[in-house]
Order: structure tokens, then sequence, then C-alpha cells
């Protein structure tokens, strides 16, 4: 073969891999019944009646889709701040769960054994809620899936969600899972409660169980890596754990529609660093974004933003798997 014919066959050869190489994130995304095998499940929590029982407002039943929408098209596979490439990233997604019974309950012994099932399965799932009562039933999944030890985790919220109450709400999840002794207070980290949104009963109760607790207030003073970077120390010392990104916990500039939006809170910045750092980390098996409410979206802004959050859970996850 000509020397020129042989070149010209490398190049074409290679100009044909560039373009098999998947651009957008949405290449990387199937079914789950296609992809038994994965290093990321998707799954939607279609939930918000836990947010009314709380005074919230409807409507967080519709962030799995709308999150969806926003991952599949606008998010591409190349990082530049980190240099990582999340092209062989393999992404199943489950879809949304039924949780159309009329008994609140049900739903979430749905929610419980549905991701218990999908954390026996994957490595790592990542939640689109919904509302944050979800995670009461979504941590039990990842203890029932880890061998019923207690499991450790960070909530990256306004709220310490912890109040004392029987039905399940999205004011309860991390006090019902504190007192049934699923979540270990040790291994417990709340980040970024605001200062007057919080009762002395609630933080009170945080400290009885050994949680740590980080203000908002010190994460905008010394920024986010430094408290997120120990609180998954802390989380994963023993075991499996979670991180629980509720996004009314960002500033409602950039973040209008959540379910209770505040003034104050993170910035898009703080979220990312939170969430590419929890990405990294192997034993955050379960990793959620919940509250997202599009009914008060701006031109999808805040489902924008929930997406890039989960972005950059990923963009951890494919920095430390090629390490």
């Amino acid at each position: 073969m000509p020397p020129g014919q042989a070149v010209a066959q490398r190049w074409f050869g290679a100009a044909r891999y560039i373009r098999a190489m998947p651009t957008f994130l949405r290449e990387l995304i199937r079914p789950a019944a296609d992809l038994p095998e994965a290093d990321v499940c998707l799954v939607g929590l279609p939930l918000d009646f836990g947010t009314v029982l709380e005074g919230g407002r409807a409507g967080a039943a519709h962030a799995p889709d709308a999150i969806r929408r926003e991952l599949r098209r606008y998010h591409k596979t190349y990082n530049l701040e980190h240099d990582v490439d999340l092209s062989r990233l393999r992404i199943a997604d489950a879809g949304n769960l039924d949780l159309h019974h009329p008994d609140h309950t049900t739903n979430h012994e749905t929610i419980r054994r549905r991701l218990g099932e999908l954390l026996r399965r994957y490595p790592r799932v990542v939640v689109l809620g919904g509302s944050h009562d979800g995670t009461y039933s979504t941590v039990r999944g990842l203890y029932d899936a880890t061998g019923g030890q207690p499991v450790g985790g960070i909530n990256l919220d306004a709220h310490a969600d912890v109040k004392d109450k029987p039905v399940i709400s999205s004011g309860t999840p991390f006090g019902k899972l504190l007192r049934e002794e699923i979540l270990a207070g040790s291994r417990f980290t709340e980040i970024g409660l605001h200062s007057n949104l919080n009762t002395k009963e609630d933080i009170d109760f945080l400290h009885q169980h050994a949680a740590t607790i980080v203000p908002l207030a010190h994460v905008q003073q010394d920024g986010m890596p430094l408290f997120q970077e120990r609180a998954l120390r802390r989380a994963t010392a023993a075991g499996p754990a979670f991180v629980s990104f509720d996004i009314d916990g960002c500033a409602e500039a950039f973040a209008p529609a959540v379910s209770a939006p505040s003034t104050d809170g993170f910035t898009p910045r703080q979220a990312t660093e939170a969430a590419f750092l929890a990405g990294q980390q192997p034993g955050v098996r379960l990793f959620e974004v919940v509250e997202l409410n599009p009914v008060f979206d701006r031109d999808n802004q805040t489902a924008r933003l929930a997406a890039t959050i989960i972005t950059a859970y990923l963009t951890g996850v494919a920095k430390a798997i090629g390490e």
C-alpha cells in the first residue's frame, strides 16, 4: 500500500472515532432495562404530598421530568474545569417510580423497596426529586441494600428536616431516620442551615444525636470544599452514605422554582462544588436533588441548575473512576 494511502486510511479511521465519541450527556443515558450494569442509575420520585403537608407549594411531583429535559438537552460530556471526560460513563435510567397510590405510606414503601433493588444492582443511584420526605425511604432502601447497618449522610439544605411528627412529611425525614437508628448521628452533617429557619428544639435534637451542623454563614465565610470534604469523611468512615441536596438551599435568585424559596442561600458555584466532591467519594452510594418545583420556574432556570448539580456529581464519579 502506498504510504500516502496508509496515512489517509489512518486519518479517516481517527475521524470516524472522533465522530463516534458522544458529545452530549443524553447520548450516555440508556433505559435501565438495556443496562443491567452501569456506573450510575437515575430514578425519578414524582412526589409532592409531603411538602404540601408542611404547607409548601405543590408541584414538585413534576421535578423528575423537568430535570431529565435539562440533562438531555443542555449538558456535554467534557468538563473543562476538571479536564474530565464523562463519555465512558454508563448511565442507566430506571424512569419514574409509580407513586400514585392514595395511601401515602404505601408510596413510601414502594420507594424503599425499589431503591433497595436499584442499589443492590448498581453502585450508585441518583434520585431526581420530588419532595424531601422521599429521602426517608430512599435512605431506608440504602440501609436494606447494604446489610442493615446504620448509614452516614449529608443534608445540604436551608432546613434541618428533623421535626417529630407521626406523619411522613418533607420536614421529618432526618428526624425519623435518626430516631429509628437507620442514620448514624455521628456520621451525619447538616450543611447550609439558615439562621432563622430552624427551631432551637431541632438544633438541640441534632446535638443530642451527635450530628454536625454547618450554618450557611460558615459556608459563605470559609467556602464549601472545607466543610463538604470533612462531612464526606465522617459520612463514609464506617460504611455507605448518602448526600441529599435540597435545592431550596440555594438562594432564590438562582433557584426560584422550589417548594420553599429563601432569599439567602448557596450559590450555583457552592452547589456544584458540593456535588463534584460527593461524586468523587465511592462510599456515597445515593445522591439526591430534591424539592425542585417546575410550576414556578423561569425559563427552566431552576431545572437547569438541578441538572447542573447532577452533572457535577457525575463529573466527580467519572474523575474517580478514571484515576
